[in-house]
């Protein structure tokens, strides 16, 4: 539990390890040791929930259900299903290869998450976090949800004989 504490601690940004000494009365080497084994420990157990693609939500028939809700709001494509959503979150300035995290756009040093959004407000999909300086369009290609989009698409000519 107290681990935990720690963990959410330093990610409200902004947090130092430094910064936590008085709360938890440990050196910043045993703080920093402790929160990256609870992150460990989480990502182990719950990693699979945000990085792969989740079927109860985005299957062929859903996909086109989501589809046919925003073509009846007026949308000009009649198979876009969700819409990519990215967000820049800030982290305090890296002693090591500063460049490779810094965002010029924002300018801050940041990690980068991209993530579809349906039209249900659920997150279907996230991919991250990257590099700060990593432009958008190389996220969505590396994330692999171009090619998961591909494997899930259709075409309503398609599916009419």
């Amino acid at each position: 539990m107290e681990g935990l504490c720690m963990l959410l601690k330093r990610l409200a940004y902004p947090c130092r390890y430094s910064d936590m000494i008085a709360r938890f009365g440990r050196p910043v080497p045993e703080l920093c040791m402790i929160t990256n084994r609870v992150m460990d420990f989480i990502y182990d157990a719950h990693g699979h929930r945000i990085t792969q693609w989740n079927d109860t939500i985005l299957n062929p028939r859903l996909l086109e259900q989501y589809a046919t809700v925003i073509t009846e709001k007026g949308a000009a494509l009649d198979n876009c299903f969700g819409f990519v959503d990215g967000t820049v979150r800030p982290i305090s300035k890296p002693g090591d290869m500063q460049r490779i995290v810094y965002n010029g756009h924002k300018r801050v040093h940041a990690l980068k998450f991209q993530s579809v959004a349906i039209p249900n407000g659920l997150i279907a999909n996230m991919f991250g976090p990257v590099e700060g300086r990593r432009h958008d369009a190389g996220m969505l290609h590396d994330s692999g949800l171009l090619h998961n989009l591909e494997a899930y698409a259709y075409s309503a000519t398609l599916l009419t004989p």
